[in-house]
């Protein structure tokens, strides 16, 4: 039976010194592929294209305008997930430092 991921670093750490490096050759050994991704390549959930770069700067917008989560979703018309996606998008690239406020349940908007 081969060795899962789980039960391979199971293993190593119980090891007096377990490293990072014995982990990886370990892996490696069981069988497990491990992906290493350039230094100077952006994360794979980042948007690549201009129409994910345009959505990801306009929802920084609408976050920089103190719009709520449910705001934005609805300005926007996109699911939510894509709408946090978006958010981490503008945190990571560095146009907005916050995440916005979640509407507050009972809380009655002001008139």
């Amino acid at each position: 039976m081969p060795s899962t991921a789980e039960t391979v670093i199971t293993r190593v750490l119980r090891r007096k010194t377990p490293t990072a490096k014995t982990i990886l050759l370990e892996l490696g050994k069981a069988g497990c592929v491990i992906n290493n991704p350039e230094q100077d390549e952006p994360p794979v959930w980042l948007p690549k294209g201009s129409l994910g770069r345009a959505n990801v700067m306009k929802v920084a917008d609408l976050v920089r305008q103190d719009k709520t989560v449910e705001e934005i979703v609805a300005e926007t018309r996109k699911s939510r997930r894509m709408v946090e996606r978006y958010i981490a998008a503008a945190i990571h690239l560095g146009w907005v430092s916050r995440r916005p406020q979640r509407k507050q349940a009972g809380r009655k908007e002001p008139s």
